[in-house]
């Protein structure tokens, strides 16, 4: 088994590679840039690769027996054009955004991805991650405890959300993801229909952010507060040049319910995720928070 990883030096990318090489498989690094790849498990053979470019990609790929894409499922087409004949299984990366009922260009691109992997007949699994927290860089998980550990502890946190921080999210730790990932290409019963990368459990984004409050021993305050009204003085904030920690369209999506069907998760790869403040505390415990 020769795992060929594109997007090996990305937020998940990174932790796929070193789980890979530690369970001695012949595993290369795929990536568009040398320094970033520098940087990933030394354990793993290292190629420059750009998906924009078919013959250089296809020549990446060319002795592969497996093949696992992290970039975005808009170059599906791309990746599955130049996957070698002795490909045995391919794992693309989706998201949970296609599962939005507003209108979202990056999710229509994601059902056009899906929609590629379908009608190709390539043996493998599209799977659909949820947000993804528990790296140094995730971003929206470190996004708030930055905000908390610069907020003075002197001062009340008061934080509005839309509709009171009362729907519904269901984030999914970063080892288990990677574990979600190495499942994929090994277990038999993983290739088929995509499948959801998710938490146990859909939590309300009020929970999501008392969580991380208390992680850090700080007590938050949600304030109800209509979401066109967050959405235009984002806006403003924006246009004036101000930093502000969620923009338009993410406050648009937080007032959007996010539960998903994990079944499969366990089902065909083995997965039981963890709660999300257990992830927390490991993550912090990490020092990655």
């Amino acid at each position: 088994m020769r795992v060929a990883i594109l997007g090996a030096s990305g937020k998940t990318g990174r932790y796929l590679v070193a789980a890979l090489c530690a369970a001695e498989y012949e595993t290369v690094a795929l990536g568009r840039c040398a320094e970033r790849l520098a940087a990933v498990d030394g354990r793993a053979e290292k190629r420059l690769a750009d998906i924009e470019d078919p013959a250089g990609l296809q020549a990446a790929l060319a002795d592969a027996s497996h093949v696992v894409s992290l970039a975005h499922a808009r170059f599906a087409q791309q990746i599955l054009a130049a996957l070698p004949t002795r490909c045995e299984r391919v794992v693309l990366t989706g998201s949970t955004r296609r599962f939005t009922a507003l209108p979202d260009p990056a999710a229509d691109a994601v059902r056009a991805g899906e929609a590629a992997f379908r009608a190709s007949g390539r043996p493998g699994v599209m799977l659909h991650p949820s947000m993804i927290y528990g790296a140094p860089d995730d971003r929206n998980v470190n996004r708030m405890l930055r905000l908390l550990r610069r907020w003075p502890r002197f001062l009340p946190i008061l934080l509005p959300l839309p509709d009171g921080g009362r729907h519904k999210v269901q984030p999914v730790f970063v080892d288990d993801v990677v574990a979600a990932f190495v499942a994929a290409l090994t277990r038999p019963e993983a290739p088929g229909e995509p499948i959801v990368l998710a938490g146990p459990e859909a939590i309300s984004y009020a929970r999501m952010i008392r969580a991380c409050g208390a992680a850090l021993d700080r007590r938050i305050h949600v304030l109800p507060a209509p979401v066109g009204l967050l959405v235009g003085i984002a806006r403003c904030a924006r246009g004036l040049g101000l930093a502000v920690p969620f923009d338009a369209a993410e406050l648009r999506r937080a007032a959007e319910d996010k539960r998903f069907d994990i079944a499969p998760m366990a089902t065909r790869l083995g997965i039981a995720p963890r709660a999300f403040e257990t992830g927390l505390a490991e993550k912090i415990a990490r020092g990655w928070g």
